[in-house]
């Protein structure tokens, strides 16, 4: 409790003397009510069928909630600082800090944590895998519209370079190199990303990508670099409505991967709309054939996934409804999806968000359905 009295006697000197801008938020979620099938858990027993009434929490892991955040800057630097809960302890902890500057006006660096997306859905914010950052350096420059990036990434507590004594290669962890031009025909960029299977995951939205090859049985490649992940997008707005389009592939010892994205977002009136596609094309037979990436009939993995995200939302008066599909894979022999159907608005400063979620297939339970009313509660000050 004197740690956290301390951080916050300390973010009030520092606001008054720098004049920096303080934001807080904090948020409550739970389940209304729950119907979950039967299932083997990863032990094999059978966990019977189960009906649930009210469970409620206020220690969330969603991403800094609760949270406080604080920021300052001018023209030559800046710094932010956030302090999240974390875990059922409660504790207050740091988890985010940044410090930039720019030695010249053209160039801007950032220590800490940075994300340099390429294009990003706005739906869940996380299924495109054309994601770059973390905690590390960041180097930018930007002159009348171009922008060129160089990233050292995930070194967080490690060291991004190490050379041993007779080893002949060293070991680097992921960085990459992007440039980016911005003009009246819109947003065109492009990344080349190196060792990118010491990230946890290759990509948020598919887990079975893990450390760039699979889950197990594959050997990573020596030498400095390792693998190469790639891509370019160009993003831009007409009439009202914001498209991007995504190509990006990844390379160990072989071509393994091709992936492109496409993302539509726009409105009519009271309804907007959000649609994110991405097929995932796979090369590799090796790969396919490894046993984390078998299907669940024990067969190779199909040459072709496609993932759809798609969100609609009406305004009314007071409350907005809406309703969003999210499957990993529509060409899946099974049928494995989240529907929501759900209203969110606010009542004074307290913002609500309820809906009604059906999982299809979860877990081992393909031909049955799990239903929930999960309810989220938000206030920002």
């Amino acid at each position: 409790m004197k740690k956290i009295v301390g951080i916050l006697t300390a973010a009030a000197i520092a606001t008054s003397v720098f004049a920096a801008d303080v934001s807080a938020s904090t948020k409550i979620n739970g389940k209304l009510f729950a119907y979950e099938n039967e299932y083997h858990n990863a032990k094999g027993e059978l966990v019977p069928q189960a009906t649930k009434i009210f469970t409620e929490n206020n220690d969330s892991h969603d991403y800094a909630n609760p949270n406080m955040t604080f920021s300052v800057s001018d023209d030559k630097a800046g710094a932010t600082v956030k302090l999240t809960t974390d875990g059922g302890d409660k504790a207050v902890k740091m988890t985010t800090q940044t410090i930039w500057f720019k030695p010249v006006d053209a160039l801007k660096v950032t220590v800490g944590n940075f994300d340099q997306a390429l294009n990003k859905e706005q739906i869940k914010w996380t299924e495109s895998a054309a994601n770059l950052g973390g905690n590390g350096l960041l180097l930018s420059v930007n002159v009348e519209g171009f922008g060129l990036d160089f990233g050292l990434e995930k070194a967080n507590g490690a060291d991004w370079f190490t050379k041993k004594d007779g080893v002949d290669d060293p070991a680097i962890l992921p960085f990459f190199i992007k440039a980016g031009y911005s003009a009246d025909f819109g947003t065109i960029a492009g990344f080349v990303d190196f060792n990118h299977s010491g990230r946890d995951k290759i990509y948020a939205g598919h887990d079975y990508l893990f450390n760039g090859y699979g889950k197990a049985g594959y050997t990573p490649k020596d030498g400095a670099v390792t693998d190469v992940f790639f891509g370019a997008g160009y993003n831009n707005t007409f009439n009202g409505i914001n498209v991007f389009v995504n190509a990006l592939g990844y390379m160990a010892d072989k071509f393994e991967w091709i992936r492109p994205e496409v993302y539509v977002a726009g409105s009519a009136d009271a309804l907007s709309y959000k649609l994110f596609a991405a097929p995932t094309i796979f090369l590799d037979s090796d790969w396919r054939a490894l046993p984390a990436n078998k299907d669940e009939d024990g067969n190779d993995r199909a040459n072709l996934d496609l993932q759809i995200l798609a969100y609609a939302q009406y305004a009314l008066d007071g409350v907005t409804v809406y309703a969003r599909f999210d499957d990993v894979n529509v060409l899946a022999k099974k049928f494995v999806s989240e529907i929501r159907f759900g209203a969110q608005g606010s009542v004074g400063g307290m913002g609500y968000n309820t809906w009604l979620q059906i999982n299809t297939g979860k877990g081992d339970k393909l031909d049955k359905v799990d239903i929930c009313v999960p309810f989220e509660l938000t206030y920002n000050f």
